[in-house]
């Protein structure tokens, strides 16, 4: 899990983030299942936007350890 604010939303497929942390930057894989929710409603990517805070839970990537696929993301206001 990561909690930090988006820094660039890369607009190719499948969507990616560039999500910063107090110590660290991540690069984040959305899948089309990926469940997106800003005060518990679902929304779409599209409302992924940089300078959003964001709490995403997902699975790291064995090969990189800043680097993860997106299970779900919260945006916290």
């Amino acid at each position: 899990m990561i909690d930090g604010k988006i820094v660039s939303v890369m607009e190719s497929w499948p969507l990616q983030l560039i999500v910063e942390t107090a110590t660290d930057r991540y690069n984040v894989l959305l899948l089309l299942e990926t469940m997106i929710t800003r005060r518990g409603v679902k929304i779409s990517a599209g409302e992924l936007n940089p300078s959003l805070r964001v709490l995403i839970k997902g699975h790291r990537s064995s090969e990189n350890q800043f680097a993860m696929t997106a299970q779900q993301i919260e945006i916290l206001e």
